[in-house]
């Protein structure tokens, strides 16, 4: 299992929001590309990369410090925020990213997603943000009706990296996982998960990793390592 350092850009600094609300918002670092490299550094395999503000507008811009993100590092890194057409998939895949991950695009245009990851087999990532017990869209500005089993079975035959599930009431909140919580939300769903939400220490990897039925395959840690309340090299060693 894949430990993933969060990278989240607002206004050119790294952030941290706080259950994804945009008027919650901590800053840890003013250089996003210094802030990848520290991660690199510190043994991180590969990286989680988003533009907090094209999610909430769709419009790219953060993009040149990603653009510097990927230039720099010598570790995958994955994108998200703000891709809603294939340009802009192409435009970071192009760049090297290892993946891109699509959220309100997949949520609206299904099978033109389905059509771009057949076009980047195992390069497309699906974002299923949930609060409530349904996806979130926009920057988790819009909550709709769709449940996450449902969401993600339209992607079944596609081939998809993974899905990134991130419980948005857990989100940035040092919460902990809940295993229970996870195990209900991904029931019946065999795919490749990447998790993603509230873990506040070494005992939450832990807790991921006795989640056997299911195919998690990552966690993405963000306010946990900017705190100090986990460290990277333990998170790794304790993924195995």
């Amino acid at each position: 299992m894949d430990i993933i350092p969060a990278v989240d850009i607002k206004s050119g600094k790294c952030v941290r929001l706080w259950q994804g609300s945009f008027n919650r918002v901590d800053v840890y670092g003013d250089n996003p590309v210094e802030m990848a490299l520290r991660w690199e550094r510190e043994g991180a395999r590969i990286l989680h990369v988003v533009d907090l503000d094209a999610a909430a507008t769709g419009k790219p811009m953060n993009r040149d410090f990603i653009t510097d993100i990927l230039k720099n590092v010598h570790i995958p890194v994955q994108i998200g925020g703000g891709i809603r057409d294939s340009d802009m998939a192409d435009y970071y895949i192009g760049r090297g990213a290892r993946s891109v991950v699509i959220t309100t695009f997949a949520y609206e245009a299904p099978d033109e997603v389905i059509s771009i990851a057949k076009h980047y087999p195992d390069r497309i990532a699906i974002g299923v943000d949930v609060i409530s017990g349904a996806v979130a869209i926009r920057g988790w500005t819009q909550t709709g009706t769709v449940q996450p089993y449902e969401f993600i079975k339209r992607f079944s035959d596609a081939p998809v990296y993974a899905f990134i599930f991130t419980d948005i009431y857990k989100d940035g909140t040092l919460s902990g996982i809940e295993p229970d919580r996870i195990d209900r939300m991904l029931d019946g769903i065999s795919e490749p998960f990447i998790i993603s939400g509230g873990v506040s220490d070494v005992g939450d990897i832990k807790k991921l990793k006795r989640i056997k039925d299911k195919n998690i395959k990552g966690v993405i840690i963000g306010r946990a390592l900017y705190t100090g309340a986990i460290a990277l090299g333990d998170a790794i060693k304790a993924a195995g």
